[in-house]
């Protein structure tokens, strides 16, 4: 009910179109069964007419008979065009809501969540959520309204008959839903976990299916996916058995309702209580009055897969959020992290342990250390995607309850009392995992600066030696790359993410393997540019890397093992003196 009723205000935007559109189907419904009601009446009064050659005032039946069949008409019409604007609307907004709590949760959560549940998570289930307006919330408010008027309107023809299909109706719009809910609850909550599961299973397999064939392993992988969709068909069946089975007892249930109600008009009918028009328009008004309550079992059974969805989706976007945004602007000045310590969310080992170290004004610095020494989390840190200082006290989800975590400053200010849009000025990142998006070249470097000129982008690819690629290509910086980069080799997209960085005006350089799968040639024409850009501008340099050709060029080098500092000093002295450097640099 929790989950239903957050729902309920999660869409409240939408309400008022999702109220009219509600309305409009509650007149439709109102609308068609008066039609058949009165049509039946007006038929058999014009029957008897016929027989008898009484006089019939054919004209007022017949003008309200055309009044509701446009009111049904125009109704249904306008129904369907509210309806499924409010439907499309509220999938729109649902959308952005779960992306928008989404966004600072992904940095700091990103060790917990995989993209292709991910994926699942905000497109399936959001796309199940489709079915909680039109074909559950819609039902029920249907029948909230439409029944009550249908059984006063029986009451006035006879108590007996307004009472019997009260309770037909109940039986309909609540007994056998609630038949079909328990019924298929577990199956619906499965058939949701499947469509995640398959989701997730197919993304993960697209993008390792080198891996797959170089391992000869697509086979097996194969059978998994056919194994997991079998099942998942298996449940949908047995859904779909269901909703049958739910049909097939209401639809008799609906015409027994109608043999009873006339078995208990024929003695009125015989004894002139009720004549034979008004006969036939109760019968066809207990037969068309089944409208009303005809979607609930479907809606019953539709309303744990939907609850089922939104409770996924509201399971990520209730992680804490860390405070990571302060209200101070970035200066320009040294950057120091004193005696810091960080765990990641859930987990009680630290990933980086009494960090001290700086990175001084126009100063050039490498981080170097095995995989998992903790070099990519500092500078995750420093970017501002994880919080710091008070940000890292204890909260109810589990995180790490210290006072002693130590702290990162930017030009004396706590790095957690910075805007991070002032410090995403202040601080260019390369990232090992940096994004190529499906637009043009010009489209891609624009993303660091959204103002810049053609000549500013044909500098810095000059820079990273890629100018001459793209005069060659037909459309030079407007030639379209695809997803990913798809029209790049790995060095040219490695290159272009360099000019990315030298196109900002930040004030910090933060490069994570910049010349990594570049070749001898374009490494030292890149790294050779990139050292005068940051000389000339007088910018500072983060690095990270084990290439000896930019060692020798920094003004000190940071060893890391396992989350802690083990050494610091420049190239010559490590070399000489600190073995694990040593072995550091034999082995990469």
């Amino acid at each position: 009910m929790k989950v239903f009723i957050r729902l309920i205000k999660l869409l409240k935007p939408q309400l008022p179109l999702m109220l009219l559109g509600a309305l409009l189907s509650v007149i439709t419904v109102l609308a068609n069964i008066s039609l058949l009601a009165i049509s039946g009446w007006f038929i058999t009064l014009m029957a008897i007419g016929g027989i008898t050659g009484i006089t019939v005032n054919y004209f007022t039946p017949a003008a309200i008979i055309r009044f509701l069949a446009i009111v049904r008409t125009a109704g249904r019409y306008a129904e369907r065009m509210l309806t499924h604007r409010a439907t499309f609307n509220a999938l729109a907004y649902l959308r952005h809501y779960f992306y928008q709590q989404l966004e600072p949760l992904l940095p700091y959560y990103q060790i917990d969540l995989r993209s292709g549940d991910l994926l699942a998570r905000l497109q399936q289930d959001i796309d199940n959520l489709d079915n909680f307006y039109l074909r559950v919330l819609l039902p029920i408010f249907v029948v909230l309204i439409s029944v009550p008027i249908v059984c006063y309107a029986l009451a006035s023809f006879s108590i007996i008959i307004a009472w019997l299909m009260l309770s037909a109706l109940l039986v309909v719009a609540i007994v056998l839903p609630l038949i079909s809910y328990f019924t298929s609850k577990k199956l619906a909550i499965e058939k949701t976990r499947l469509e995640s599961h398959l989701t997730e299973t197919l993304v993960n397999g697209i993008s390792a299916i080198k891996t797959l064939l170089v391992y000869q392993v697509g086979i097996n992988y194969q059978r998994s996916v056919a194994n997991i969709t079998q099942h998942y068909y298996d449940v949908r069946y047995k859904l779909v058995k269901i909703n049958a089975i739910s049909n097939a007892v209401t639809f008799l249930f609906i015409h027994l309702s109608a043999l009873a109600c006339l078995f208990i008009l024929l003695p009125a009918l015989a004894s002139g209580e009720i004549d034979s028009k008004s006969l036939v328009a109760i019968i066809l008004l207990v037969l068309v009055s089944f409208e009303t309550v005809s979607s609930m079992p479907l809606a019953m059974q539709l309303l744990p897969q939907t609850l089922a969805s939104a409770e996924r989706l509201f399971t990520i976007i209730d992680k804490e959020k860390p405070t990571i945004d302060g209200l101070k602007d970035v200066h320009d000045g040294d950057i120091s992290f004193d005696r810091f310590t960080f765990y990641y969310p859930e987990q009680t080992k630290a990933s980086l342990m009494d960090i001290s170290l700086s990175v001084k004004k126009g100063e050039k610095v490498a981080i170097v250390g095995a995989s998992g020494a903790g070099k990519s989390t500092l500078v995750n840190l420093l970017m501002g995607f994880w919080p710091t200082g008070d940000s890292l006290k204890s909260n109810n989800n589990g995180l790490l309850s210290t006072n002693n975590l130590g702290t990162i400053s930017v030009a004396g200010q706590p790095l957690n009392e910075l805007k991070q849009e002032s410090l995403r000025h202040h601080i260019a990142l390369m990232s090992q995992k940096g994004h190529i998006f499906d637009a043009s070249i010009a489209d891609n470097l624009r993303l660091a600066k959204h103002d810049a000129t053609d000549e500013e982008m044909r500098n810095v690819c000059k820079q990273v030696n890629l100018i001459e690629f793209i005069d060659n290509l037909p459309n030079g910086l407007n030639t379209w790359l695809g997803s990913t980069g798809i029209g790049l080799s790995g060095g040219q997209v490695q290159r272009l993410q360099i000019a990315q960085v030298l196109l900002q005006s930040a004030n910090l350089l933060i490069l994570d393997e910049p010349t990594k799968g570049l070749d001898r040639n374009n490494e030292q024409v890149v790294m050779s540019n990139l050292l005068a850009h940051v000389e000339h501008q007088q910018k500072s340099l983060l690095l990270i890397t084990h290439k000896p050709l930019m060692l020798q060029q920094m003004d000190k080098i940071i060893v890391m093992e396992q989350g802690r500092i083990i050494a610091q000093g420049s190239h010559d002295d490590l070399i000489n003196n600190n073995s694990y450097y040593q072995t550091l640099l034999n082995y990469f």
